[in-house]
């Protein structure tokens, strides 16, 4: 049976969620470390004690993201978990996924590479919360790939693969008119051919 929040808690819940949702975009663009919580109330047309009501401090807000961004990558995981009829369909699935992803909500992918280079070099717990979500990914991949054949390497493409995405992701905000993301992600994907030939 599911849960129906009364009319004050469904409130609470969406302003948490617009919270997390401007937090999100505006980690992406100006990183955790620049964005305050008077940035996040302003965007969403708030107050900071708006904001602090709901999150007990930045650091809260910012679990509350890593949470959300943990979240975004069950579709993905539920597409591995799949059976396919061939490594290249899986892949391509995958990429089509992101591409849905991008154009939808792009501050989800770019936030989660934000944070990941931001705070890459600290190594506290913040990091090892974005890798824990890295990770669900990257075994979920690695165990699609296993399914196909078992390579001590699945690994390292699993992890190569999600980097490689991410790196389309910010390219395709840097060329915007240029190339669309479906342009930039098609040249990702004929990489694995040149590799072969």
């Amino acid at each position: 049976m599911n849960y129906i929040p009364n009319k004050k808690e469904a409130r609470r819940l969406a302003t948490r969620g617009k919270i997390i949702d401007a937090a999100t975009h505006l980690f992406a663009t100006l990183g955790f470390h620049k964005t305050t919580i008077q940035d996040i109330a302003q965007h969403i047309g708030m107050t900071t004690g708006a904001v602090f009501h709901h999150f007990g401090s930045k650091k809260d807000i910012l679990d509350a993201v890593v949470e959300n961004l943990d979240h975004n990558f069950e579709e993905y995981i539920e597409f591995l978990a799949q059976e396919h009829k061939d490594r290249q369909s899986m892949i391509t699935g995958v990429a089509d996924i992101f591409v849905e992803r991008f154009h939808s909500d792009p501050d989800i992918i770019i936030s989660m590479t934000s944070l990941a280079a931001e705070f890459s070099s600290i190594r506290g717990p913040v990091i090892l919360k974005v890798q824990a979500v890295y990770d669900r990914f990257v075994d979920a991949f690695e165990s699609a790939l296993n399914r196909f054949s078992q390579e001590k390497i699945n690994r390292a493409v699993a992890i190569g693969f999600i980097a490689g995405l991410q790196g389309v992701a910010v390219q395709a905000l840097l060329r915007e008119g240029e190339m669309t993301i479906e342009e930039l992600v098609q040249g990702f994907l004929s990489i694995n051919a040149l590799g072969k030939s």
